[in-house]
């Protein structure tokens, strides 16, 4: 070759060089803003993922809370009905609203919490009608009802020992939310 055409050549891939800059530069230049815009595609969405967990777990949480509070605190308005009972003095009426108020949470409860705590959640709920259901003949009875000591007693150790069954959900519970390990 002689130093013309290497000369030439030497022109060509320098002009080539100089018209080819920007558009590399550009090329380079998009190609990075284009893997910063999917970076941050991808770490909105896994905060949105984070956040959507958070909020169902909130979620969960309260409902739980809501269970267990609301199953004590029926079990206790029971407990205080049928010592009323007992001293001829009629149930409370905030017996009711507990009622109303569990069978509202776990009727919310049945659409979040995961079937295995669900089943404890039910067994609660069960007992807790089955004690009302040896409650309300014994508050029929006006005054003879504090009469009827074996009936009373009956129902006095089906609220004692429906505690078990509101263990056994709090075990669940806790559980599911991974603040227990131990087995339900």
């Amino acid at each position: 070759m002689n130093t013309g055409t290497v000369a030439l050549l030497v022109a060509v891939v320098g002009v080539a060089g100089t018209l080819l800059a920007p558009v590399t530069t550009a090329w380079v230049s998009s190609r990075s803003r284009r893997q910063e815009f999917e970076l941050q595609q991808r770490s909105e969405l896994t905060k949105r993922h984070m956040d959507d967990e958070q909020a169902n777990l909130e979620r969960l949480r309260d409902t739980y809370v809501a269970l267990n509070s609301g199953a004590r605190r029926y079990r206790f308005r029971m407990m205080e009905d049928l010592y009323a009972i007992r001293s001829g003095t009629a149930p409370d009426p905030a017996t009711e609203v507990a009622r109303v108020e569990f069978q509202d949470t776990y009727a919310k409860a049945q659409m979040l919490v995961p079937d295995d705590v669900l089943r404890r959640c039910q067994a609660v709920r069960v007992a807790l009608a089955d004690a009302r259901k040896l409650l309300i003949p014994l508050a029929g009875d006006a005054g003879d009802a504090g009469d009827d000591q074996q009936k009373w007693q009956e129902a006095h150790t089906f609220l004692m020992e429906m505690w078990e069954a509101i263990l056994a959900m709090q075990r669940a519970m806790r559980q599911d939310l991974g603040i227990s390990t131990t087995e339900s």
